[in-house]
């Protein structure tokens, strides 16, 4: 009779136990389901709080939670993904950035590399386009903070950097923008920062030009030129360089800029100007050259004739 009450007993635990297990493995499926249904609306919040729910329920039923648990561990991480780029669509991105950290952290533990991946991809992605609206808004400090934050992330972001750029010159803060700029092409942009940074430098010539800075002038024209080629640089740089009497370098600009713009209306100004610096130079057949250029015109017609015959040109 004892044997048969201690069977009886055992008997009565197993089935206490399996009513147990089958208790939490509803419970867990109805938390799961409930995860399901949060999802299809959308609603991110209350499907990351029932698939945790789901998953720290689960965990511990071994091989009857195993499908609940897999299920949840892979969804989890999507889901703060997914409720970071909904926050980001409706503008607030502090906590966008707050979900998608989190998406990274949750993957990296789940082993989910591909989402681990794509989360962090889309953070920067977020902080630029942030970072853009500022910008559109005319609020440059805020865009350039913003900007800034997107090159903590991916230092070699180049749209980052030009846009940076863009900011720091709306600020008139030239050596931000020639920062960011020079940086832009060291990492092998040709066109966008190149073109910001000569003209940066052409405007320096043209303010040096209008109080006749001819140092600076032919300083920032030479550098315009370094970067990016410009008639008006060469122009520029040439009529300082006359002012300075460096005659090689009126010679050398002024000629570059003809080849520029071979049909310019001033091109019999910068004729003189060369027959002018070659005669500096002592070199009177390409002096003669060039003044013979500019004997039809009336207004240099009588100085031209004059060192035409001085010199005796042929």
């Amino acid at each position: 009779m004892k044997k048969i009450g201690k069977i009886l007993a055992t008997l009565a635990m197993v089935m206490f136990s399996a009513t147990l297990s089958a208790q939490d493995i509803a419970a867990a499926t109805e938390q799961f389901n409930a995860g399901v249904t949060a999802l299809n609306a959308k609603n991110y919040t209350l499907a990351i709080e029932s698939f945790s729910k789901a998953l720290k329920m689960a965990d511990g039923l071994g091989e009857e939670g195993a499908s609940i648990v897999k299920d949840s561990k892979d969804l989890l991480p999507k889901l703060y993904m997914y409720y970071g780029q909904d926050l980001a669509a409706a503008g607030k991105i502090d906590d966008a950035i707050v979900q998608l950290n989190k998406a990274v952290e949750v993957a990296k533990g789940y082993g989910n590399a591909e989402v681990e991946k794509e989360a962090m991809a889309l953070i920067p992605k977020v902080l630029f386009a942030d970072a853009g609206k500022y910008f559109n808004d005319a609020m440059y400090p805020e865009a350039i903070e913003a900007y800034k934050k997107v090159l903590a992330l991916e230092p070699g972001n180049i749209s980052a950097i030009l846009a940076l750029g863009m900011s720091e010159l709306k600020l008139n803060n030239e050596a931000g923008a020639v920062a960011a700029f020079t940086k832009a092409m060291e990492l092998g942009d040709k066109e966008n920062a190149p073109a910001q940074l000569a003209t940066i430098y052409l405007k320096k010539a043209t303010t040096a030009y209008s109080t006749k800075n001819w140092a600076a002038v032919l300083e920032s024209a030479k550098k315009a030129n370094e970067i990016k080629e410009s008639a008006t640089a060469f122009k520029l740089s040439g009529i300082a360089a006359t002012n300075l009497k460096k005659y090689d370098e009126v010679i050398a600009s002024l000629n570059a800029y003809l080849a520029a713009e071979p049909t310019a209306k001033d091109k019999d100004n910068m004729y003189y100007y060369i027959a002018a610096a070659y005669e500096a130079k002592a070199n009177t057949a390409k002096a003669c050259e060039f003044y013979k250029k500019i004997l039809a015109n009336p207004t240099f017609k009588a100085a031209a004739e004059y060192k035409v015959n001085q010199f005796k040109c042929k």
